[in-house]
């Protein structure tokens, strides 16, 4: 029987070590400073932010993902903003089209060329939904084939309608390429009425964020009533330190955005600009940001085990490419199966 005994004495070590981070945590990041920051601004808590749109179960940024999100109830859309060639705002996160769409067989030569060297009209040729069913078969659907790049007004109708209401969340992406492009979008928001203040039960409706300190000064400028958050990174951590970084949030913000495990230790860094390896989620980072008035986000948290983790270590809420997963981790899932949503949305 030693094997039971060993057995017990490992399941006992796991609850003390649950128990002691559980206690750590409360200590170090006092949950009820983050519920006050995010109250004040009428962002729900801890909120589920479906990045891309419910990019594991779709094409992310095309109307699927966004619908399938809306429809499973998350809290915000997030997406990308950048702009065409003759100035339509346009949600894609990458610079080139090439991850994406079928960019190599419509216009051979030009898959490494950036958004803004395309029109529109350009962009609306190329397939944005089939490279998801080549690379996910086990989630693929036909219907998916053909999907095109959304444009804003098209993510703010998606947004509208529906048994749900959904916040946006916007990054506004590679800002210094696209001069100006922080004032039209505030105007094309403003002319939808996405600037009018919160939506029902007194809820933000709008977010901005980046990676960008620069392009977040200028939208406190010209929205200075908007919620915005600071990404960081791997590299931003390692050339600012999180003294310098939470200065810089303060400054241009009202949140930050940390990153995970997945992310801290992926193969996405560069290690001559980022050596060493940090998990900013863990609780005394937390409650720095907390203390320093920040509420804190954090990008992007897939396993249910970090979704537990983050908010237990007083996140205010994880942008996600599995928002399905994150709604039932918090006990927030709508009980309808995916099917049925599918049929709902028309992507059967």
């Amino acid at each position: 029987m030693g094997w039971l005994r060993v057995l017990l004495t490992a399941i006992a070590a796991a609850v003390l070590a649950v128990i002691i981070v559980l206690i750590v945590s409360r200590l170090i990041s006092d949950p009820s400073s983050g519920r006050t920051l995010v109250r004040a601004l009428g962002i729900p808590r801890p909120a589920v932010i479906a990045h891309r749109g419910a990019s594991y179960l779709a094409p992310e940024e095309t109307r699927p993902a966004f619908l399938m999100a809306r429809e499973l109830g998350a809290d915000y859309l997030e997406f990308d903003i950048q702009r065409t060639k003759d100035g339509v705002l346009i949600a894609l996160h990458d610079d080139d089209l090439s991850r994406t769409t079928n960019v190599a067989e419509v216009f051979p030569g030009r898959e490494k060329d950036t958004i803004d060297t395309f029109t529109f009209a350009e962009l609306q040729q190329l397939d944005a939904g089939s490279w998801f069913n080549r690379q996910n078969p086990e989630r693929a659907r036909g219907s998916f084939k053909g999907l095109g790049i959304l444009r804003l007004e098209d993510i703010i109708e998606i947004a509208e309608s529906g048994t749900t209401r959904p916040g946006i969340y916007i990054e506004t992406k590679a800002a210094q390429r696209f001069p100006g492009i922080e004032r039209q979008l505030v105007e094309a928001l403003a002319a939808h009425g996405w600037m009018s203040g919160r939506g029902s039960q007194g809820r933000a409706r709008l977010i901005f964020q980046s990676f960008e300190p620069d392009s977040l000064a200028r939208l406190k400028e010209l929205a200075p009533d908007v919620p915005r958050l600071l990404l960081i990174d791997e590299v931003m951590t390692s050339k600012d330190g999180w003294k310098g970084i939470l200065k810089k949030a303060t400054e241009v913000g009202a949140g930050i955005g940390t990153y995970g495990y997945r992310w801290a230790f992926g193969p996405h860094w560069s290690l001559r600009d980022a050596p060493t390896r940090h998990i900013m989620t863990w609780p005394w980072y937390t409650g720095d940001a907390h203390r320093a008035g920040l509420f804190v986000h954090a990008w992007t948290i897939d396993d249910p085990w970090e979704m537990w983790m983050v908010r237990v270590g007083g996140a205010d809420g994880i942008f996600t490419n599995r928002a399905e997963l994150a709604l039932a981790t918090y006990g927030r899932e709508r009980h309808e199966d995916l099917h049925s949503l599918w049929n709902r949305i028309g992507y059967q």
